[in-house]
Order: C-alpha cells, then sequence, then structure tokens
C-alpha cells in the first residue's frame, strides 16, 4: 500500500487501542478496582500490541521468531476481545457523558463495521506463511469479525434496541465489516480485489448452463417435497414456514461471509500458492471447496446432529466447487454471491430453521446425486476451452499489485 495509507492505518490502530484500554483503566478505578494486578497485565498485554504498529513489514522476513508469534498471539488476542472492549467503552461513555446510550449503542454498532480494518491489517499483512494465513482467517478472524456486533447484543450491561438485535444478531454487519477488513488485508497482501463484471470471453452456453442449474437447484433445495425417486424432482410447495427478515439476513450473512473468505481470500491464495503447479486452478478449487466443508464441521457445537454436520460437509464441499469454478469461468464474483444467498436464504425462509434435521437413507441418496451433479460440472467447467478461459482469467488476477506475496 501507499506509505500515507500505511501510516494511517498505523495510527488508526494505535489510537483505537489507546481509547479502548483506556476506558477499561478507567471502568476499573471508578469501580475501586484500580489496585488490582489486572490494570498492570492490560498495560503489559497494550505494550505488545503497540509493536506491530511500529514494525516495518518489509523486514518481515528477517524478524525473531518472537515477533512472529507476538503478531499470531495479537490477532487471537484482539478479534476475540476488541467487541468487549468497545462494549465496554459504550458503557463508560453512556453512564459519565451526557450521551443518551441507544445513540451511542448506535455509534458503536457502526463503528463495529469498520473497526477491524486496521487491526487485520497491522496484524495480518507481516504474516508470510500460507498456512498461517489460512488457518487464521478461517479459525479466528472469520468468527470474531462475524460475531462481534452479537457479542455486543449479549453484553448485560447494556440496552440494545429489538432492531439493532436483530439486524446484529443475523451477522450482516460482520458480513461488511470483512468484507472491508479482507479487503484491505488482500491488498495488503497484493490481491486485486474481485471484480463484479461477467467475462468477455466466456461462453454464453456454458453461462446459461450455470444459471439454469443454479436456478433449479436453489427451487428444488427450499421448496422440493418429493419422498421418493418418482417424485424427488417434481413434488414442490411453494409455502414458507418463516418468511422474516431475520431469516432473510441469516442467509445472506453466509451468502457474503463465506463467499468472501473461501472464494475469494482463501482460493485467491491457493491460486498463488499453486502458479507453478500444472493443475493449479484444480489443486485451489479442490482444497478451498474441502476447507469450506470441513468448516461447516463446528455445526456440530452449536447442537446439530452428527449424521446431519457430516451430510452438510459433504454437500457443501461439492457446493464449493461448483461455486468456486463457476466464480473463475464467469469472472464475476456476484456469480456466487447470489447462488449461496438465495440458497441459504430461501431453505431457511421455507423450512422454518437454521439447523439440518437428522438425515434419512432417501436423503443421503438425493445428497450423494446433488454431489455427483456439482462434482461433474466442476470438472466440465475445469477441463477442455472452459479451461483456457479460466486460466486466462486467473493469470489476469493474479497480476498482484505489490511483491508483497512470496
Amino acid at each position: 500500500m501507499q506509505t500515507e495509507v500505511d501510516q494511517q492505518l498505523r495510527r488508526w490502530y494505535g489510537v483505537q487501542l489507546g481509547i479502548l484500554v483506556g476506558a477499561f483503566l478507567l471502568q476499573l478505578i471508578l469501580n475501586g478496582h484500580g489496585g488490582s494486578l489486572l490494570g498492570p497485565i492490560i498495560i503489559l498485554w497494550l505494550f505488545s500490541a503497540y509493536i506491530p504498529m511500529v514494525e516495518k513489514p518489509e523486514l518481515a522476513n528477517t524478524w525473531s521468531r518472537r515477533r512472529r508469534v507476538n503478531h499470531y498471539l495479537q490477532t487471537i488476542i484482539q478479534f476475540t476481545f476488541l467487541p468487549l472492549l468497545l462494549g465496554n467503552l459504550v458503557v463508560v461513555m453512556s453512564r459519565y457523558t451526557p450521551l443518551n446510550e441507544r445513540g451511542v449503542v448506535a455509534m458503536a454498532f457502526a463503528y463495529l463495521i469498520i473497526m477491524w480494518i486496521p487491526v487485520g491489517y497491522v496484524l495480518l499483512v507481516p504474516i508470510k506463511a500460507l498456512i498461517g494465513r489460512i488457518l487464521l482467517l478461517i479459525s479466528i478472524v472469520f468468527s470474531g469479525v462475524i460475531g462481534a456486533h452479537e457479542m455486543l447484543t449479549l453484553l448485560p450491561n447494556l440496552t440494545i434496541p429489538a432492531s439493532f438485535k436483530i439486524v446484529g444478531n443475523s451477522g450482516v454487519f460482520g458480513a461488511v465489516a470483512l468484507v472491508l477488513m479482507l479487503g484491505v488485508v488482500m491488498q495488503g497482501w497484493g490481491y486485486y480485489w474481485p471484480t463484479w463484471r461477467l467475462n468477455r470471453q466466456a461462453s454464453w452456453p456454458v453461462l446459461t448452463l450455470i444459471g439454469v442449474v443454479a436456478g433449479a437447484f436453489v427451487i428444488w433445495n427450499a421448496f422440493g417435497t418429493g419422498d421418493n425417486w418418482a417424485t424427488v424432482f417434481t413434488k414442490f410447495s411453494f409455502k414458507m414456514q418463516s418468511p422474516s427478515l431475520k431469516m432473510f439476513l441469516s442467509g445472506l450473512e453466509p451468502g457474503i461471509a463465506e463467499e468472501w473468505l473461501y472464494r475469494f481470500s482463501i482460493l485467491s491464495l491457493l491460486l498463488w500458492q499453486f502458479r507453478q503447479h500444472r493443475h493449479q486452478v484444480a489443486w485451489a478449487v479442490g482444497l478451498s471447496s474441502g476447507l469450506f466443508g470441513l468448516w461447516h464441521s463446528a455445526n456440530i457445537l452449536a447442537g446439530q446432529a452428527v449424521s446431519a454436520t457430516l451430510e452438510q460437509m459433504i454437500f457443501a464441499a461439492a457446493l464449493g466447487s461448483f461455486l468456486a469454478a463457476s466464480y473463475l469461468y464467469t469472472g464475476s464474483f456476484l456469480v456466487p454471491i447470489l447462488i449461496h444467498t438465495l440458497t441459504d436464504s430461501l431453505s431457511m425462509m421455507a423450512s422454518g430453521t437454521e439447523s439440518m434435521s437428522h438425515p434419512d437413507l432417501f436423503e443421503w441418496q438425493t445428497t450423494g446425486f446433488i454431489v455427483i451433479v456439482f462434482v461433474g460440472l466442476t470438472i466440465f467447467l475445469l477441463t477442455g476451452t472452459r479451461r483456457q478461459v479460466i486460466q486466462r482469467q486467473v493469470k489476469q488476477r493474479l497480476q498482484l499489485t505489490d511483491a508483497s506475496v512470496d
């Protein structure tokens, strides 16, 4: 990035940390805990958090192991606890200033959308290891950013308006925050943002095939009610159990955030990693889709049945491969976002639930069929003349903005 932008982001990072930690220390004093060990611990952590701000990223290859580890630790700590520090700042401002609590909460919700930009830039951009980047993005950064607004709504000493809770719990604000933060980080790593326009070299018959298959799948997935092979693709019920804003937003969040993480960030990182490999695109699509499927295993922790989660993982990996191949062929990032959003939103509104139920034998069979279709279409898109279109598209996208990618 330009030097001036780099300096401004570092200043923002430092001022933000100073205000959040200062408000926390003030709260300790006002609550009579100024003499506790927590204060010195927070100050020591603040010192370690400021170290990345003054480091020179161009010298990252010569850093000691301690300095490298500090970036990982700071990423884990800050993406986990900064929303709590922001919530504490809201409490301090609403209690000890004439500001209205509702207005302060609204400002906090808005600020959470942009708060992660300097944090991601300062802490993540200097990390060079591919595995380190991917692990942090999947395990820490995604959940921290997406869940930040919901964490704010759960604080017991804040009165959150009901409308804020609906949007906050849906993760949509977090999805927007992830787009902004990861966009800056990816640019810092040397990647262009994805485009929205269709690739002019793409064939219209192939584009039509992608659109027809995607549209048919979205409708069948949400409204298909057939319970045997004779009716599975002919029986539909277009009645929605929960056509609510909450359900729509709950589908919109993964449509934006998960695509931005897996089909933009991780796919781009893998395409660069395999740039010298003969099967560059196949490896990148396969690994990114496998990670996407594996990532859904976390739904077990949310109480979803193991069998349902396993089915979801297999289905997500197959769908992810189709979404990745469709994006690379069409050149438009709007394609996977629309398919993913419509798939999740319509199925949630039609079923009235965000969780999958225990699958029976026939559901496993239909899942297997859908997997075969998506994998087959992925192979079709990654071979023949379609592969040539994708290779040209990938080559153009990997003309990096700078030399920061190793």
